[in-house]
């Protein structure tokens, strides 16, 4: 991925989330050197309805679930995140630290439940972190997509 395709996808990612839910955003820094973030939000359908407002309309990753998919996700799961730590910090407990601190606050602000849309490499990490698999589908040919779910007690 080049400076540019970088910068793309990390304003995709983060963008809405640095602008409209800057208290639920996580970075993790080892020597001075950012090497990874959790951003996310307690209310995901409520924060999809602003970001939709706010900004041009991107595609949802949850649109390739069925309805039914959807409607537990931000019901019963209602918190969503996305984490990403650099490929030379991973399995130094770094994510688990971040989803640490992110569920300590959604405890705090009495969310039952956080989900999180994966492809199949992730899939096993987040299985560690006590995510369990709510529903997977064929997003594209050959590319899988998992909705993967956590109690916030656990």
């Amino acid at each position: 991925m080049d400076d540019a395709e970088r910068e793309a996808f990390g304003e995709h990612w983060v963008g809405p989330y640095r602008e409209l839910r800057p208290d639920w955003t996580w970075v993790a820094v080892v020597d001075k050197k950012v090497v990874g973030y959790l951003t996310g939000c307690p209310d995901t359908l409520a924060f999809e309805k602003e970001r939709r407002r706010v900004f041009r309309p991107q595609p949802d990753s949850r649109e390739f679930f069925p309805a039914a998919v959807r409607l537990r996700l931000w019901t019963e799961h209602p918190a969503h995140l996305h984490m990403n730590i650099a490929a030379d910090h991973r399995g130094f407990g770094i994510g688990a630290a971040l989803l640490r601190t992110f569920f300590a606050e959604l405890k705090k602000a009495g969310v039952p439940s956080a989900h999180v849309i994966c492809g199949p490499s992730a899939a096993p990490f987040w299985e560690r972190m006590a995510f369990r698999a709510e529903a997977v589908v064929e997003a594209a040919p050959g590319v899988m997509l998992s909705a993967m779910t956590r109690p916030v007690g656990d």
